[in-house]
């Protein structure tokens, strides 16, 4: 292929505006990313104080998103959207008047790609938006993840954009003052699948919240139609039926993200990239369709507004088509695709053309996107292929789907990875050993509560998932399966690796699962003090966090699986870390973090890579000895009472004590030393 490079001679200004949509594509697809990475690197430097105090900022201001954000006209007016405007260019259409007294629903279609049009309209003043709506205040609704972003949540709210949940719109809807307008991309991550040049699909059928939020508040209903919105990006065929569509769809499903396979120019040359095309984009704003309020609106009042409002689109795009796009189509022809649309509205039985003509409709002009599936940048191709694994792992019924539950299903392990040669070498590192104390039986199941938790579970992660201590010939029949926080099995690729090494996700339904329908033999690897241990985690302690965790024993018991303590000498002493007093402002700090996130923030450090006697994140090598202790026999018991739970919580603790004293003057520790159980 012939690469065609931009000319030398490009003036300034077009190379300004080129390197505007470089920072607000980057913004789109790795921004958020960098700024998770940014403040969990700053912890462990010397500017860690800025990733604390950001803590500290960020849990009062939770809340802010959801309650209408917090804009920054100096943001929203930057030069550089200018610059991103003139780019395309971009422009807006003001077809009446928007009264401030009161508050608006307006509903953007198409969604397009990267959503270039609602955002340079919405979330910039680079269009004039208080120009042509003076008092009217416009929100965007995007994906609440991405408020989970520590850094890049401050940066999309300066832009006026909100959570795109009920709670959120609702609390600018409420507003009696009015001057609110909250725009929704109505076709979602879904839409975003079919935009390609010339085609005008939107996904309106079974939308219908914004019309019964609209309702609920009495908000008046404004259509909005961006034309050139699917210009923007050419994408890889995916017609619906196809393995990329099901694969994308799937995906969606899952993680609330679609994945269209998209493609334009680059900086420096126009053959490929992911910049968007130079298209013009021209967004219409229609006019409002006056809601009457009802708290509680009837599905048929609900289905009669959207139809309303789904005539009224469509006239919006028939009565501007002609002065923006260069149309081939017959007025009759688009005015059956609108009949038909209202009737596809209302889920009415259409004939077999209908569908095709509302699912297939290529455009105005005739013309079906052009393809180029070899431009697949390979992170997409590695995420579709682990989407693919995720729908088809084998493990659900024959002939039908998974539904991503490979994970709670015991997982997908690999011999092959977890007899790797690396990991030989990690355990020589400390070195890391396993003793076994007792045989354990094929025929039963087990629950391991390994302690103490350390700061990265280094002796857990070497013993129970790999092969590197020799688990599997110290105790033939048996499958350990180390369970871990759920959250990593939503993260493509690194999910089908954790599960080769035979980890799964610490989840009531994946150990229900594996004690009563994988047969025998299982033994599930709880780190029963969690993160909370981990805050206690600083060599020369051996803390656990056990008193008020009984909820592994209640499932030993209905599932009549077997307890067995396991102990880690010199876990702590892999790392060090600056605890923080209970009742101290950094425990509060970790804690509140803990809570909402799932994980506790340690402020911990090892050794450098290249000498023990500088700072880094490679633990010490310290020795660190597993003792898998004496099983626990329990009854099967389906609705166990507390006073059954709180039994043979006590045996355990015992146990584990027991566990501790026999074997600590083995390990470099004195008869004086003690097991702090918390």
């Amino acid at each position: 292929m012939a690469i065609e490079f931009a000319p030398r001679s490009v003036p300034l200004e077009r190379r300004l505006q080129t390197a505007a949509v470089v920072q607000w594509v980057y913004s789109f697809l790795a921004l958020a990313q960098t700024c998770i990475i940014l403040f969990f690197l700053l912890v462990f430097t010397r500017f860690w104080i800025i990733s604390v105090l950001y803590g500290i900022y960020w849990f009062y201001d939770w809340d802010t998103p959801s309650q209408g954000g917090r804009r920054s006209d100096f943001m929203r007016r930057c030069a550089v959207w200018r610059y991103l405007r003139d780019y395309f260019p971009i422009t807006l259409v003001k077809t009446a008047d928007l009264d401030p007294r009161e508050n608006y629903v307006v509903g953007s279609h198409p969604h397009g790609v990267l959503v270039a049009g609602a955002f340079t309209n919405f979330c910039t003043e680079a269009t004039g938006f208080p120009d042509l709506f003076p008092g009217i205040t416009p929100y965007l609704l995007m994906l609440p993840l991405w408020f989970r972003a520590p850094f890049f949540r401050d940066y999309i709210m300066s832009g006026g954009l909100i959570p795109s949940d009920r709670e959120s719109a609702a609390y600018l809807l409420k507003n009696r003052k009015g001057g609110n307008a909250v725009i929704i991309a109505v076709g979602g991550a879904p839409e975003s699948l079919d935009a390609r040049p010339g085609a005008y699909t939107l996904l309106l059928k079974n939308r219908k919240g914004f019309v019964k939020l609209a309702i609920q508040h009495g908000a008046s209903l404004v259509p909005v139609f961006s034309f050139g919105e699917n210009e923007l990006f050419d994408q890889v065929e995916n017609p619906r039926g196809s393995w990329l569509r099901t694969i994308q769809e799937k995906l969606q499903k899952i993680m609330g993200v679609a994945l269209p396979l998209f493609h334009a120019r680059g900086v420096f040359q126009y053959s490929f990239g992911l910049l968007p095309y130079r298209k013009p984009v021209c967004t219409v704003v229609g006019k409002p369709i006056k809601v009457v309020e009802n708290p509680d609106p009837s599905h048929e009042e609900i289905d009669r507004m959207h139809t309303l409002y789904t005539e009224e689109l469509c006239k919006l795009f028939e009565e501007h088509k002609t002065k923006v796009l260069s149309l081939k189509h017959s007025k009759s022809e688009f005015l059956e695709l609108c009949m038909r649309l209202c009737r596809w509205s209302f889920n009415l039985k259409l004939p077999a053309e209908d569908l095709s003509c509302v699912a297939n409709f290529k455009g105005l002009d005739g013309k079906a996107a052009p393809g180029r599936s070899w431009i697949i940048p390979e992170v997409r191709l590695m995420v579709l292929f682990d989407i693919w694994n995720h729908t088809n792992s084998g493990y659900g019924k024959p002939g039908k789907e998974n539904n991503g539950q490979t994970p709670n299903k015991g997982g997908r392990r690999s011999t092959w990875v977890r007899n790797w040669a690396v990991w030989r070498y990690f355990r020589d590192y400390f070195p890391i050993r396993l003793v076994k104390t007792h045989n354990l039986l094929p025929s039963r199941n087990y629950i391991f509560g390994y302690h103490p938790h350390g700061i990265m579970g280094l002796g857990a992660f070497c013993n129970f998932g790999t092969e590197a201590t020799g688990v599997s010939k110290k105790f033939p029949g048996i499958k350990p399966y180390l369970a871990t926080l759920a959250g990593n099995f939503r993260l493509p690729v690194l999910r089908d690796y954790l599960m080769s090494g035979g980890i799964c996700p610490v989840s009531r339904d994946t150990i229900d699962y594996i004690l009563s329908k994988n047969g025998t033999g299982n033994a599930i690897v709880i780190v029963v003090g969690g993160a909370a241990e981990s805050l206690n985690c600083v060599p020369g302690k051996n803390a656990v966090t056990l008193k008020q965790r009984k909820g592994f024993v209640k499932i030993a018991l209905q599932h009549g699986a077997d307890l067995v303590p396991v102990y880690s000498f010199g876990e702590n002493e892999a790392y060090k870390q600056m605890v923080f007093e209970e009742g101290s402002w950094g425990r509060w700090i970790q804690k509140k973090f803990q809570k909402h996130v799932g994980f506790a923030p340690c402020v911990f450090h090892g050794c450098g890579f290249f000498s023990e006697d500088s700072w880094g994140l490679v633990p010490y090598a310290k020795p660190i000895t597993t003792i898998v202790g004496e099983p626990i026999t329990v009854p099967k018991t389906d609705n166990p009472t507390q006073k059954d739970v709180d039994l043979y919580h006590t045996i355990y603790l015992n146990s584990l004590q027991k566990l501790f004293d026999k074997w600590k003057t083995k390990f470099g520790l004195s008869e004086t030393d003690v097991l702090e159980i918390n």
